[in-house]
């Protein structure tokens, strides 16, 4: 109920902003308004610039990181053989889930 609550002030404060900057749009004469608009479209197309250099940066550094790391080794990619071999696992002596003994639960 408290985040339904805070949803609804924090739609509630939303309007009231847009409103109120409305407003003082609407009172600014048309050149300033023009000259926040134009900050505003160069704000924006700089951001996207920034935003695509960064994609470009980072797919160019995966690239070179994949280069990297995941090259063939000089001697192949066969295996070598193991030159000792692991002791199996020792087997269970009975099934340990039988009902042959009882713990008393």
């Amino acid at each position: 109920m408290r985040r339904l609550f805070w949803a609804g002030v924090g739609a509630v404060g939303a309007v009231v902003v847009a409103r109120r900057a409305r407003r003082m749009a609407d009172r600014l004469p048309d050149a300033v308004a023009d000259q926040v608009e134009e900050a505003g479209r160069r704000a924006s197309t700089a951001l996207r610039a920034a935003v695509d250099e960064f994609r470009a940066a980072r797919t160019a550094r995966e690239t070179e990181l994949v280069e990297a790391l995941l090259v063939e080794p000089a001697g192949g990619t066969e295996r070598r053989p193991r030159t000792r071999r692991r002791s199996p696992e020792p087997a269970w002596e009975a099934d340990p889930w039988s009902d042959d003994e009882d713990d008393g639960f």
